[in-house]
């Protein structure tokens, strides 16, 4: 078997590197493929682009470009969730097949596609079972492709991410999706301004009592919630007909911000259900709110984004 390894070396304090090297013993049987500056070294057949693009994303990109081109059988991600999403939306935009494989060396790996951790043996990728997963869809207004959340969406202003001593902070989201920069950030107090106001199928939803301060979304496709914030915990319905469920929160309930909400006090929320082909919007969000999508955060327009449910869109292996 042909295997394609996309390594993110600084997730999670870089523990790629032990993984890799583990890698090349059981699956000394099997192909595999790296690329330079994404652990390829250490698989000991590396790709090189005859000009690595400049920046951390656009590198990334190329790597899995680069990795597609050899037709592998199957694409491995060691990094955290958001390393496997990259990973994802670039074989989706390329209409690949090749399955998905994550090994979990991030800030978090509760996705699924990540389905084995750093200190897991490693399965022979021959026992392992193919699956199709759906995500909940970021999109604009108008409708145009924004990102996927395997895992989570996520509608705030900061995300979680691995500091330069391997702990786990709250970083501004603008400040990566627009600058690929690492600024340790506070989140706001509320997600949309005053004219803002949430819909699903185009009818507006009533106000809320307080401010949203974030928007969590997550599908609830699947029995294990793991990982999922709050929705896998609050709206696990089995056998019906919803796909995906959102939670809006008073207090940002995705960060490392201490808040006394939930643990000293009641936490209200918003909750919301949503079937294949409902379309959930949040217009006029507050500036540099952004949607965070299993971690990786991407700027969104000005008047507002969409949430909709899309089923068996990935193809995935994940232990049997």
């Amino acid at each position: 078997m042909k295997i394609a390894v996309l390594a993110n070396s600084g997730a999670g304090g870089g523990k790629a590197a032990d993984v890799l090297k583990k890698m090349r013993t059981a699956w000394a049987s099997h192909e595999l493929l790296g690329v330079t500056g994404f652990g390829g070294e250490i698989l000991g057949q590396a790709l090189s682009p005859a000009r690595r693009a400049s920046g951390y994303l656009p590198a990334f990109k190329q790597a899995v470009k680069l990795l597609l081109a050899e037709k592998p059988d199957l694409f491995v991600t060691v990094g955290g969730d958001g390393t496997a999403a990259y990973a994802a939306e670039e074989l989706l935009k390329a209409k690949s097949t090749v399955p998905l494989f994550g090994i979990g060396t991030g800030t978090a790996n509760v996705g699924p596609i990540v389905s084995v951790r750093a200190e897991d043996p490693l399965p022979d990728p021959a026992d392992l079972k193919p699956e199709r997963l759906g995500a909940v869809e970021a999109v604009t207004l108008a409708g145009e492709h924004i990102a996927y959340g395997f895992n989570d969406l996520v509608l705030g202003n900061t995300f979680l991410g691995t500091d330069e001593n391997g702990a786990a902070v709250t970083f501004e989201a603008e400040a990566l999706a627009k600058d690929g920069i690492l600024k340790k950030e506070k989140p706001l107090p509320r997600i949309l301004k005053p004219e803002g106001a949430f819909r699903k199928n185009l009818a507006k939803l009533p106000d809320m009592a307080y401010p949203a301060a974030q928007l969590v979304a997550s599908p609830i496709e699947q029995d294990s919630f793991y990982g999922r914030a709050v929705t896998g915990l609050l709206c696990w319905t089995p056998d019906s007909p919803f796909k995906a469920a959102l939670f809006i929160s008073p207090v940002p309930v995705v960060s490392m911000e201490e808040c006394s909400a939930g643990f000293d006090s009641w936490l209200p929320g918003g909750q919301l259900l949503l079937e294949e082909g409902d379309l959930f919007t949040a217009e006029h969000p507050e500036n540099r709110v952004c949607v965070i999508a299993d971690g990786n955060p991407y700027t969104i327009p000005e008047n507002g984004v969409g949430i909709r449910y899309v089923s068996a869109l990935l193809s995935v292996l994940a232990r049997r």
